[in-house]
């Protein structure tokens, strides 16, 4: 039995350009919605994906266009495989690119900065139970490929390690149409 996480195809959308914390709510919204590159992944990523018994995106529509590329459609989008949610910023004085505050926003929440600690809290128990579902539907289908994001295949990843899956491969690290196969204990 088999989980093989996929982050999806690089969004079009400048992430160089300086903004200031406040108008990164803004760029967040818009990447969210922004369209993807829709040039093919690797042979190997194309195999995993054709190969799984079900294939489930986010519901965030860059993970079912990144399957769309390769002519594959969902047979779920489910919010519970969303990327984890960035705190709000607030502030106009500082102008940063929108990769940069990314990294800081999420490093705040990952060490508990204030009030984002919360949003890893129950970016942790998402991944929980995504991983309890991912294994429940392996359990019947022998193997699921989810086409997701980068943070939350993290905390899955770290989630299924924990309840003894083992990561058997990977390819393209934390990259765009990057991937990590777990096999089950």
């Amino acid at each position: 039995m088999q989980i093989i996480l996929i982050r999806h195809a690089k969004v079009l959308l400048d992430n160089k350009q300086k903004i200031t914390a406040s108008q990164m709510n803004t760029w967040v919204e818009a990447y969210n919605h922004a369209p993807i590159d829709r040039t093919l992944p690797s042979k190997e990523v194309i195999r995993h994906i054709k190969e799984a018994n079900v294939v489930l995106a986010s519901s965030l529509s860059r993970t079912s266009d990144s399957l769309a590329v390769i002519d594959v459609e969902p047979r779920e989008k489910n919010s519970l495989f969303n990327e984890i949610d960035l705190p709000e910023a607030k502030g106009t004085w500082l102008k940063l690119s929108s990769k940069t505050w990314l990294l800081l926003l999420r490093l705040m929440m990952l060490s508990g900065f204030g009030k984002k600690s919360k949003l890893y809290t129950e970016a942790k128990q998402r991944a929980k139970e995504a991983s309890e579902y991912l294994i429940h539907l392996v359990n019947t289908h022998e193997s699921v490929a989810l086409m997701g994001h980068g943070g939350m295949h993290w905390l899955v990843g770290k989630e299924l390690e924990r309840l003894g899956w083992k990561c058997v491969k990977q390819g393209g690290g934390s990259k765009n149409w990057g991937f990590k196969v777990y096999k089950s204990p």
